[in-house]
Order: C-alpha cells, then sequence, then structure tokens
C-alpha cells in the first residue's frame, strides 16, 4: 500500500502559519508603538531642554544688562570729570606746542610767510611762543579774530589754509559721551540698581 503524504500546497497555510503571522503582527504593532513612545519622549526632552537653555541664556542677558548699567552708574561721575575738567586743561595745554609744530611745519615746506588767526585771548600767548621757538614776526602775522575760540587757529599762506581745532574735537568727544550714555540700556533693571545702590 502506497504511502500517501499531505499536500500543503494545496491547502493553503500550512497548520499553525495563521497564529505566527498573528504574533508578527502583534510583535510589529508592538514594536512600532514602542519607538513612537521613545521617539515622543526624545522630542519631549529636546523641547525641555530647550526651554531650560532658553530660559537661562535670558538670565545671562539681563544679568549682564544689569553689570553693565551698575558698572555704567560707577563710571559715569568719573566720566563726567574727565571730559569736564581733564579732558579741556589737557587740549589747553597741548594747543599752543601743536600750534607751533603745524606753523614750522607750513614754514619748513617752503613757505616764506603765513598768517596765523587765532582768538583774541591767544594772540598774546602765540606770539610770545612763535618768539621763544626763534621764528620771525615778519615770517609769522598773529591776527585775532573773535569769532574763533580758544584752541581754535586758523593757518593761512599763498591760498591755502590749514585749520586746528581742538575744541571741536572736545565737542565732539563730549557728544560721544552723551550718545554713549543716552544710548545705554537704562529700564527696570538700571532703576532697580540705581534704587539698591541708593539703599
Amino acid at each position: 500500500m502506497a504511502l500517501r503524504l499531505e499536500d500543503f500546497g494545496t491547502r493553503g497555510q500550512a497548520p499553525g502559519m495563521a497564529s505566527v503571522d498573528h504574533a508578527n503582527d502583534r510583535f510589529d504593532d508592538g514594536y512600532n508603538a514602542g519607538w513612537d513612545d521613545a521617539m515622543a519622549q526624545v522630542e519631549a526632552e529636546q523641547s525641555r531642554v530647550a526651554a531650560q537653555l532658553a530660559e537661562r541664556l535670558t538670565g545671562l542677558e539681563r544679568d549682564q544688562r544689569a553689570a553693565m548699567t551698575t558698572a555704567l552708574m560707577t563710571l559715569e561721575p568719573a566720566l563726567r570729570d574727565v571730559f569736564d575738567k581733564l579732558l579741556p586743561s589737557t587740549v589747553e595745554r597741548a594747543f599752543l606746542p601743536i600750534l607751533l609744530e603745524e606753523v614750522e611745519a607750513v614754514l619748513d615746506a617752503g613757505t616764506e610767510c603765513l598768517t596765523l588767526v587765532v582768538a583774541p585771548e591767544d594772540a598774546a600767548p602765540v606770539a610770545r611762543l612763535l618768539e621763544r621757538g626763534g621764528i620771525a614776526a615778519e615770517r609769522v602775522t598773529v591776527t585775532s579774530e573773535p569769532v574763533l575760540s580758544m584752541s581754535q587757529a586758523l593757518i593761512r599762506w599763498t591760498g591755502q589754509e590749514r585749520q586746528i581745532d581742538l575744541e571741536g574735537v572736545l565737542t565732539a568727544l563730549d557728544d560721544a559721551l552723551e550718545t554713549f550714555l543716552a544710548t545705554m540700556d537704562r529700564g527696570q533693571d538700571a532703576a532697580g540698581v540705581k534704587e539698591a545702590l541708593n539703599g
């Protein structure tokens, strides 16, 4: 008697295959759900870290602004003393030597004579300075002009003119200081710092 074997190819899936496929489907679903949960946790952690970083950066920026305001408030009186007292006296002392140097440079360049226009208050000191410097009066004519301020001068020769304006330099420096102070952030943080400093 011939042995008859069951033909699995003609009867669809082999016994037990449906349960295996069902198990695979459940595994895939579980894996995908786990992956989605993991990615959601990663995104949540990234969002939390980003929020903490943003908060810390904001705090650092606020602290830096407050520190700059405190430093500025501490330095402002000293800065004003420098600009209002030290610089003007320094410019006044430097004006005559700078003026003499410019006059000598023009004369050394081959100019025979020139006219030096200064403020009325500077006329006599300039004349004495030129005399002490060995520059003959016939080579340099000193005149005064009321519109000029101290530390301002005009050197004129053969259709040319050179201006010395240390007063203008001082004014520009004062304007720069005021602009700097005005553009600093002096909002609520500055008010709080000032109140704290005043006790």
